[in-house]
């Protein structure tokens, strides 16, 4: 997979393709976003949603030090910022109601206080 997204290049964007499921309409994944100096982000692909309520909750897991800007933006909604936090820190778990449109396609953009290389590590719980 290759996709850039504000001139940042992201070549090797690794997420669990396995996700737990149930009958309570409750999908749950660990997620890993590789960063390049300081930067990095995700793309869901466009899925069908049909005006569908979510709550979405996270948490990062790894690394354990610094502070995250998270951006996340609904393509599918001429790039919608559904939710924005410029203070996130591992083991803080945040959460965000949204209401999708018939179709969604998230941006997930993560901005790092350091201009490192790492790999974003967390968890997410997604309640429709």
């Amino acid at each position: 997979m290759h996709r850039s997204i504000n001139n940042v290049k992201n070549e090797n964007i690794g997420y669990s393709e396995e996700a737990i499921t149930n009958t309570t309409n409750n999908i749950q994944q660990d997620f890993k976003i590789n960063i390049h100096n300081g930067k990095g982000f995700y793309e869901t692909g466009t899925n069908n949603s049909f005006w569908s309520s979510l709550i979405i909750t996270a948490k990062i897991f790894q690394p354990q030090n610094g502070v995250w800007d998270i951006v996340i933006r609904d393509k599918s909604k001429r790039n919608l910022v559904v939710y924005e936090n410029h203070n996130v820190v591992h083991d803080k778990e945040i959460s965000f109601k949204y209401k999708t449109g018939l179709k969604v396609n998230l941006i997930i953009e993560a901005t790092w206080t350091q201009t490192k290389d790492t790999t974003l590590c967390g968890e997410i719980s997604i309640n429709y």
